[in-house]
């Protein structure tokens, strides 16, 4: 009989996967400490928007544990949180600036995860 040996996460239908950290794959593990950022699961306005680009800036520059560059992305999410607070931000340079962040963040699950809660809210708030 064979065994089914699945190392991985398998998703079907209309499943869902929530998780602030998690690891996936065979000798796959979580390093650091987790993050305090909060990922809220629906921003629901640009207010919002700008609160969360607060946290992830705040977390950034207290040196979030798993990144070597946090400085240099703090002036990344600060940068966002810039664009975000202009009167009619621009999509097209919040988006790019949001995709340059997440580039430096993805290894954090929390982080990764407030910048992807972000970045959905751009998509559909702009």
């Amino acid at each position: 009989m064979k065994q089914n040996r699945n190392y991985g996460i398998q998703v079907s239908g209309s499943g869902q996967l929530h998780a602030s950290q998690l690891a996936v794959g065979k000798g796959a593990r979580l390093e650091g400490n987790t993050s305090n950022v909060t990922t809220p699961s629906t921003l629901k306005d640009l207010d919002e928007v700008r609160r969360a680009l607060g946290a992830i800036v705040e977390q950034l520059r207290a040196g979030a544990p798993g990144l070597d560059d946090a400085p240099a992305l703090a002036a990344v999410a600060e940068s966002a949180q810039r664009e975000a607070g202009k009167a009619k931000p621009s999509k097209a340079i919040l988006a790019g600036l949001l995709d340059a962040l997440m580039a430096g963040v993805a290894k954090v699950a929390a982080l990764a995860g407030a910048v992807e809660a972000v970045q959905h809210a751009v998509s559909t708030l702009l």
